[in-house]
């Protein structure tokens, strides 16, 4: 493929940095409202890390939103509840068709008591849809067209340009440059464009939000056959829906994927303060050391996952019951994944730059809205875009005589009206999910009564929501910015 410097000096209206979920759900976005764009991504060709993905049905409903064609993929990958289907439009159907997780105790005193099982009415979407992410990644390339990406494009620098018809330079790591009328960046939790573009230079000292913060927590992944997974448990844990189990310090999440052939476990170690190594403590760290203990990555350090041994991983759970202790022995390559997440940004949007999904608000996995709130991001940004920009809009004067450029900034500051909130909010509350089911959030602690209250309530702000009132909100929002400043900031 060559290089952007070697093509016709013609700017693609829109770049996306990143070509992860969020990058390619936003690419089909833009593509159905027939908005040219390129996405330049870092690697040499489409990846996820990770295995199992889970989606509550504001997601999926968000995925059927940006492009019907999408759900042809999602529907070869997609893994429900076992005895969950859905019918020609997508509806649920089959007993348990609303439920969420199994929440139980997994501690070895009590092991296996249901707490609760958290259940949507909202919307008629099964309340639980999980898959691979690198089968669904695998589904949404076959949507995007090769001309589209370009592959090894490492971005180092945005330079604004003088004038604000003028397009947007963007220089890439391998000494090539490209331009565009506007970026969006949905270049994942370690963003570049967040901390020094949308954030400043001066991230680090003066704007702690402009780089991921380690939550005190870490996390083991385990793939199992369906029947490994029976032989591993006894038959004592369900393989067919999801079950998340609570404890000390601790959980354990595990659900089925691949049509039910596989179960996908996740255990989520929160982390004592003695039961770590600190980074800049005084002594050095050995490998001896880094056997026996966490030892939470630097700041710096581009490798957030640490090998251990089986034992170690068995050891974090020691007092919980007895299949999950087994289920951790068995985890060929044991891993810990460092949490991280991020502290509320001031904004996601500066001028024809802005951020999107994990760039924009990382969250901890304890809500499973992760890409979900990618995918939501997604269908608004382009939403409002298609509406804006598509030809004779309409609307008040001041929108007709606007600029490409003015409508696209207006549009990206209604984007971060609408999504800014939301999503930051589902960051503060993901972090309060895990601290409940670990036993630490004060005023819960480990009053299994009190938690169930709190879960059969929790997430439904985050399920019932109006999608595409979200979009025409953000529409109405942009109007409103050219109609009193059309000739933009």
């Amino acid at each position: 493929m060559s290089s952007a410097q070697s093509q016709p000096n013609v700017a693609p209206l829109i770049a996306i940095v990143g070509g992860g979920l969020a990058g390619l759900t936003l690419s089909i976005g833009l593509s159905r409202h027939n908005i040219t764009h390129k996405i330049y991504e870092s690697a040499l060709a489409f990846s996820e890390i990770g295995a199992g993905i889970a989606l509550g049905p504001n997601s999926v409903r968000a995925l059927e939103l940006i492009d019907p064609a999408i759900t042809v993929g999602f529907n070869k990958c997609v893994t429900y509840n076992e005895g969950v289907g859905t019918d020609e439009h997508g509806n649920g159907i089959g007993e348990g068709r609303n439920e969420w997780l199994d929440i139980r105790v997994g501690m070895a005193d009590g092991f296996h008591d249901l707490i609760t099982t958290v259940t949507h009415t909202g919307c008629t979407k099964p309340g639980r849809a999980c898959f691979h992410r690198a089968k669904f990644l695998d589904e949404l390339i076959k949507l995007i067209p090769p001309s589209t990406t370009q592959f090894g494009k490492t971005l180092q620098s945005i330079e604004t340009a003088k004038d604000q018809e003028e397009p947007l330079a963007l220089r890439f790591a391998d000494g090539t440059t490209a331009t565009a009328s506007a970026v969006i960046a949905c270049d994942g939790i370690k963003s570049g464009v967040r901390k020094s573009y949308i954030l400043g230079d001066d991230a680090d000292s003066h704007q702690p939000a402009g780089r991921p913060q380690f939550t005190q927590e870490y996390a083991y992944r385990g793939m199992y056959t369906r029947d490994q997974f029976i032989d591993l448990t006894k038959g004592s844990i369900s393989p067919g829906k999801g079950t998340l189990f609570c404890g000390d310090h601790g959980y354990v999440v595990m659900y089925p994927v691949e049509k039910g052939q596989f179960v996908n476990m996740v255990a989520v170690k929160r982390v004592h303060d003695s039961d770590h190594i600190g980074i800049g403590a005084g002594e050095p760290v050995t490998s001896t050391d880094k056997a026996k203990a966490f030892v939470p990555p630097d700041e710096n350090d581009s490798n957030w996952v640490q090998p251990v041994d089986p034992d170690t991983a068995v050891a974090d759970f020691s007092d919980w019951g007895e299949p999950i202790r087994t289920l951790l022995s068995q985890i060929r390559r044991p891993e810990r994944w460092a949490l991280y997440d991020h502290l509320p940004a001031p904004t996601y949007v500066k001028g024809r730059v802005v951020i999107l999904g994990d760039s924009a608000h990382a969250s901890t996995p304890h809500q499973g809205q992760g890409a979900g709130m990618a995918f939501e991001d997604a269908l608004v940004l382009s939403g409002i875009l298609g509406k804006m920009l598509e030809n004779g809009c309409g609307g008040h004067k001041s929108e007709a005589t606007a600029t490409t450029t003015t409508k696209i900034e207006a549009c990206f500051r209604a984007y971060d009206a609408v999504r800014r909130p939301r999503t930051q909010e589902l960051c503060r509350t993901s972090r309060e999910m895990g601290e409940m089911v670990e036993f630490v959030l004060p005023g819960i602690g480990s009053d299994l009564a009190k938690m169930k209250a709190n879960l059969d309530i929790r997430m439904k702000w985050i399920w019932d929501l109006d999608l595409q009132a979200e979009v025409q909100r953000g529409v109405d929002i942009a109007k409103d910015i050219l109609t009193h400043d059309p000739t933009g900031p």
